[in-house]
């Protein structure tokens, strides 16, 4: 069982889950809407996917990627189910 979300994580994932259309959602534009910096939402992001950190898997909620140094991030279908949009359908 995934541990709970931090009040920052859950914003980011609601945010990211309501604006991801299937192409994923520019991370500046995310930054913008969240009034964050880019580096801390990739930090975010990252706890938030499936990365390894600290021989701990976590829970996939998000995947993150980088093309031509544009980042990008999309809500996984368990991203999705956890999140604001998601517990309220």
């Amino acid at each position: 069982m995934p541990r709970p979300l931090e009040p920052f994580e859950a914003a980011v994932l609601d945010r990211l889950a309501a604006l991801d259309t299937g192409d994923g959602v520019p991370l500046t534009r995310l930054a913008k809407q969240l009034d964050a910096r880019v580096s801390v939402l990739i930090r975010t992001c990252t706890l938030l996917s499936d990365a390894r950190l600290g021989g701990m898997a976590g829970p996939g909620y998000v995947r993150l990627a980088e093309a031509d140094g544009r980042w990008r991030a999309w809500a996984t279908g368990a991203g999705r189910a956890a999140s604001g949009a998601g517990a309220a359908a």
